[in-house]
């Protein structure tokens, strides 16, 4: 389990740029996490007044973090990654809208790896409650 303390040792990522609040299961090839969605985040004020829901942006932004936390700074990770750069989103879907009040549960795990192009293929989904309210394919590569 990883704290948000422990979190921002691990990726350069901060408030209001962080989406991950804690790691519940890091081990290799997959990773569970979660975001509390609270009213107070700055994006609800605009996105929308009146009926808040968060961005997909925003929760593919936590999946993306998410998939930081698998490779840079974890000793079990099979490569040495400083950094990962997203590529491509393949197969991307939104199911489900996002409100204050609910825990958008993250899981990614490492699909394929090409350790010559150092490129990665991540499968990736967030839900609420059960409810799959995005799920797709991250590509990456890293440095």
């Amino acid at each position: 389990m990883l704290t948000v303390k422990e979190i921002t040792t691990r990726i350069p990522h901060r408030s209001p740029i962080l989406f991950v609040d804690r790691v519940e299961n890091l081990e290799f090839p997959r990773i569970n996490g979660y975001k509390n969605i609270t009213i107070n985040e700055q994006y609800f004020a605009g996105h929308f007044p009146g009926s808040p829901i968060m961005p997909g942006v925003l929760q593919m932004e936590a999946l993306v973090e998410l998939c930081w936390l698998l490779y840079v700074g974890n000793e079990h990770s099979p490569i040495k990654a400083k950094a990962l750069e997203l590529n491509r989103i393949k197969r991307f879907k939104f199911r489900r809208s996002v409100f204050p009040g609910d825990r958008l549960d993250l899981e990614a795990e490492e699909l394929e790896r090409d350790e010559n192009e150092h490129s990665l293929t991540l499968s990736v989904k967030a839900e609420v409650k059960g409810e799959i309210a995005c799920e797709g394919f991250l590509e990456f590569t890293w440095h």
